[in-house]
């Protein structure tokens, strides 16, 4: 049996077939720290910065908020579920144990939930380094909140709109204040239609939450113009394409069936960042000390990329803003930094 066995093994590491596996298994690799994208080199430290990340249960906030643990930082996690906050804060000590996180119940999708939280914020601490708007939501049927607005485009930009506006104080009062906006590359598939924010004519899952991110885009570099005279910075950044975000798990159609995650997942496994790979460039623009005067950019790898074009039309973003302002009703002359 042993002989027979030797001979063969001997007959196939005489063959081709070694070579081909290993071919295989290199263009594997190769595709996997590719599509993994840039890590953060950088080795800065954020040593007792007060940092708020939205949607930091699971996911890239989730990771985002391990790492800039271990930097130092003191993490506000901004979630809607207290249930999940325990078991993400159990996460983060076991990964950091001496990490700082405290959680606060804050619902992206409500105006009233914002109001409070950001309230709670400003009378509790005394500044705020970092915003790092990363709560959304993708795929989700149309539905309108208690105040009247379609929920993926509160979500993921009318709710960071007004947050950001009510902490601009609290952020003003660091010595370099962040506000890191995470966007997505489906902003480039989008096209902004003003009367048509609610997205009540021809609803489509997928061209709501492109909408979304490129609004969160435009918002970015209005603002970093408007506030130019502040310490704040103001940068947006798209993670890439990340899998096991849990964001396809209610209502994706890849998640419908066992069959279809079973055969879907090696694909999404090959090509997809992982929630750790897909957080790096969000860690590299709260801990870079070299971007403290850089603002007004979209990031990917770690690097400064072009948005799509529609970003750059100033009249379009100032038109948003404006309007955006009246449907989460601020007025931003009243903000007093």
């Amino acid at each position: 049996m042993s002989e027979a066995f030797m001979n063969d093994f001997d007959q196939f590491t005489q063959s081709w077939w070694p070579y081909v596996i290993s071919f295989i298994i290199s263009i594997i690799s190769a595709i996997r720290i590719y599509m993994g994208g840039s890590k953060c080199e950088s080795s800065g430290r954020i040593e007792g910065k007060n940092v708020i990340i939205t949607g930091g249960a699971s996911g890239i906030g989730l990771e985002t908020t391990k790492e800039l643990s271990k930097r130092g930082a003191n993490i506000i996690l901004a979630i809607r579920n207290a249930e999940k906050g325990t078991k993400a804060v159990e996460e983060i000590k076991n990964f950091y144990q001496k990490a700082k996180v405290t959680v606060k119940i804050l619902d992206m999708s409500e105006f009233s939930s914002i109001r409070a939280f950001a309230q709670q914020i400003i009378d509790e601490y005394e500044k705020i380094d970092i915003l790092i708007n990363n709560a959304g939501i993708i795929f989700h049927p149309y539905k309108r909140t208690s105040e009247g607005n379609e929920l993926t485009f509160v979500t993921n930009y009318l709710g960071p709109f007004l947050l950001t506006h009510l902490l601009l104080p609290a952020l003003n009062k660091s010595e370099n204040g962040r506000v890191i906006n995470v966007s997505a590359m489906a902003h480039f598939n989008a096209k902004l239609n003003l009367d048509n924010l609610n997205n009540e004519k021809n609803f489509n899952e997928k061209d709501a939450y492109a909408e979304s991110k490129l609004a969160l885009t435009m918002f970015t570099k209005h603002m970093a113009e408007q506030y130019k005279e502040t310490k704040i910075t103001f940068n947006s950044v798209s993670p890439g394409l990340v899998r096991d975000t849990k964001h396809t798990e209610k209502y994706s159609t890849l998640s419908k069936s066992f069959l279809t995650r079973l055969s879907v997942w090696p694909w999404m496994w090959l090509f997809l960042k992982s929630p750790r790979q897909g957080c790096q460039t969000i860690v590299y623009l709260a801990v870079e000390p070299t971007l403290h005067k850089v603002s007004g950019y979209y990031f990917s790898d770690c690097e400064i990329k072009d948005p799509s074009d529609v970003v750059n039309d100033e009249n379009l973003a100032k038109a948003l803003y404006e309007k955006s302002c009246k449907i989460v009703d601020i007025d931003p002359k009243k903000v007093d930094l």
